[in-house]
């Protein structure tokens, strides 16, 4: 496994951000949101926790490469100096190109709409590198969302994205990651080994 998100060198420190202590989500964002004070002026705060929540993100789609609760299998993140919208790029489950948007909210209850969070630049974006909706199928995702909001806005999702996006809110990821001590586990031996 081959993890290439700048946060890994960029860090205030992976193996203390992933303590014994964190074997849950909302631990896990409360250990970010702490380090992501710890130099402001050297690493922007909403930079520190939203590149913390993309390394997450690829160590949960790497530590999962055939699950396909999740739908998204060779993830590998866009270089930040690309990221017009896409943070990352796969396959889906019929083995086609997809795309991936994730966003920190610190509000786990928070709604992400199109305008408000930029996901309209999600999608262009995709449809630049031609990865476009299934409209024969809205459950052949082609575009993946992951955030620590609650999801997405029922209009956003319904009416602008007509079901073709789906979302892992706040919830979902929690039924993955939460006392799942075998991935904290591995997460804490491979940031370890880093």
């Amino acid at each position: 496994m081959e993890l290439k998100h700048t946060f890994i060198t960029k860090s205030h420190g992976l193996t203390e951000l992933f303590t014994d202590k964190v074997n849950t989500l909302n631990k896990f964002m409360k250990s970010l949101e702490k380090q992501s004070l710890i130099d402001p002026l050297r690493y922007n705060t909403q930079d520190y926790l939203g590149d913390g929540f993309e390394f997450f993100i690829e160590l949960l789609l790497h530590l999962h490469p055939v699950d396909n609760r999740l739908g998204v299998y060779n993830y590998q993140p866009v270089p930040s100096s690309k990221d017009k919208g896409i943070d990352g790029i796969g396959v889906n489950i019929k083995m086609e190109p997809c795309a991936v948007q994730i966003k920190y909210r610190s509000n786990t209850t928070y709604i992400l709409t199109a305008n408000v969070d930029h996901l309209s630049n999600f999608i262009s974006e995709s449809m630049n590198r031609q990865i476009i909706y299934d409209f024969e199928n809205t459950k052949n995702y082609r575009h993946f969302i992951f955030t620590t909001a609650k999801g997405l806005h029922h209009y956003t999702e319904s009416e602008m994205y007509e079901k073709h996006v789906k979302c892992f809110g706040y919830k979902e990821l929690r039924s993955l990651v939460d006392n799942n001590l075998p991935f904290w586990n591995k997460v804490r031996e491979i940031v370890k080994n880093l």
